[in-house]
């Protein structure tokens, strides 16, 4: 018994089938309805979003003989079931990569000349029409332009880019978007039913989120990833390295708190499990930019300011995942956003494996200071920033020679020593440097978070730094000089009251 691809069996036999295309769907009804169809069409868009089932479709629907509602395919005359089963001699399908040349071009316009075989109308639909050469195009683009009456064409592309305006303008053009996620789940589920596959929401998520909208390659994952009709997320992650969305959560969480013990504990597990720790910053900087674009919305400056450093942060991890130690750029990614060395976090701290350190339970317990022993001025220093101080420019200039030593990096510390407060209008510090070097040293990404942490400290909430350059004060080079003749002369005049001929 001949088997099909589940991918083939599910292909969309009615527009009501066809997933997440509704604006398209909505004007090829129109067309068919009304009997303006054009000769021309070009489907562009990435892959398996349904660019050749829409092709087929319109082929079923300008042949079939009992059109239901005056544009819905019967799927019952024998011209629907030819094209369902690929034996339509009136619809012909080229593979454009392998038949590119000008040859194959002409033959086409010869036989397109003949009237069809057996339905009214003659279709063509060319895949991957960007394949093809210019000559190829240049002997098209007549028979495009001026097409026999019973001939249709549809030309599919993922690099629409590539076609020669030419080409483009001749025909109606419709742009199939990657299909939301939301409608590849129903529309996988609805086979898993179907197929009776015991399927796992999870597992069903994962493999949506990792196709990036195409779904064609989703049906084809769930059919290689379901065994004895079984289909779980941790068959998913193992085979594809995807991320579990909880772990996304529970990172995105630490790193908010900056708690950077339990942010490398979840990196360190993710090692464990043998994610693709790539594929996990892909799907990490996807989850930021969705919680940014809402704190937009919400107009949160403070936490939409957090995420954009946590996507550069990160964004710059993946270029350097390469190395010898794959874990090594997440760890340090996180070490940077939480601001470990800010907040004196020691190394024994942030380890997942400080459970195995010697037990320190055992030592020489020592007596408890008085409250009468002098404390040290770091230690007077961290009891007064516990108060917290109000935000203003002059409260920060007051307080600027100590936010700078607090600093950390010499680098950092040797640029603030040569910038002052500027302005602050709302939590936004403005803070003017001579040169640009300096300026820009600032702003780099790391250099921020450490400078906007350690001022959250000071006044207890979050800050965003924006380094600029002082406003120069030019003199003129000469200045103006007085000519102590022409003032003796003025003051004898007075006197004598002479005039000056």
């Amino acid at each position: 018994m001949e088997t099909f691809s589940l991918y083939r069996k599910y292909r969309p036999h009615n527009f009501d089938n066809l997933v997440g295309q509704d604006h398209i769907k909505t004007i090829l009804i129109n067309a068919l309805k009304s009997g303006h169809v054009s000769h021309a069409y070009l489907f562009a868009g990435p892959r398996g979003t349904g660019k050749t089932s829409a092709a087929r479709l319109m082929a079923k629907a300008l042949t079939c003989t009992n059109l239901q509602e005056g544009f819905d395919p019967c799927n019952e005359c024998d011209f629907c079931n030819e094209i369902n089963s690929g034996q339509f001699i009136d619809l012909i399908e080229v593979d454009a990569a392998s038949n590119r040349g000008i040859d194959e071009v002409r033959d086409l316009r010869e036989k397109i000349r003949f009237a069809p075989t057996r339905a009214k109308s003659k279709i063509y639909i060319i895949d991957e029409v960007h394949m093809m050469t210019k000559e190829a195009f240049n002997a098209l683009l007549k028979t495009l332009e001026e097409p026999p009456d019973h001939a249709y064409f549809i030309l599919a592309t993922t690099e629409v880019h590539k076609l020669p305006d030419t080409i483009v303008s001749r025909c109606q053009r419709f742009n199939f978007t990657r299909i939301s996620n939301k409608a590849l789940m129903t529309r996988l589920s609805y086979i898993a039913q179907k197929e009776g596959i015991a399927a796992e929401d999870s597992a069903l998520e994962a493999i949506s989120k990792y196709v990036d909208g195409g779904l064609r390659d989703a049906i084809g994952l769930v059919q290689q990833l379901t065994t004895d009709k079984k289909l779980k997320f941790n068959q998913v992650r193992d085979i594809l390295g995807v991320s579990d969305f909880s772990l996304l959560e529970k990172l995105y969480e630490h790193l908010l708190g900056r708690n950077v013990a339990e942010s490398i504990e979840i990196i360190h597990e993710l090692h464990a499990q043998g994610s693709d720790l790539r594929q996990f910053i892909h799907e990490f900087v996807d989850f930021l930019r969705r919680n940014m674009l809402k704190s937009v919305a919400s107009e949160d400056r403070e936490l939409t300011g957090q995420l954009l450093d946590m996507i550069e942060v990160f964004q710059s991890a993946s270029q350097k995942l390469d190395n010898g130690i794959p874990q090594l750029a997440l760890e340090m990614a996180v070490i940077e956003i939480c601001g470990a060395f800010d907040k004196k976090i020691s190394i024994e701290d942030a380890s997942p494996d400080k459970a195995s350190l010697p037990s320190t339970e055992s030592a020489p317990t020592q007596p408890a200071p008085s409250s009468k022993q002098v404390q040290s001025p770091n230690e007077k220093a961290e009891e007064k920033l516990e108060e917290k101080i109000d935000l203003t420019l002059e409260s920060l200039k007051e307080r600027w020679p100590r936010v700078v030593e607090r600093i950390k990096t010499p680098a950092l510390k040797m640029s603030l020593k040569n910038g002052v407060p500027l302005n602050v209008d709302n939590q936004q510090v403005y803070i003017a440097f001579d040169t640009a070097f300096h300026s820009e040293k600032i702003m780099e990404s790391g250099h921020r978070i450490e400078l906007e942490n350690v001022m959250k400290d000071f006044f207890g909430i979050g800050i965003k730094v924006v380094a600029k350059v002082k406003d120069l004060d030019l003199k003129p080079v000469v200045e103006e000089r007085k000519d102590p003749d022409k003032d003796d002369v003025d003051k004898a005049l007075n006197i004598f009251g002479g005039e000056l001929v």
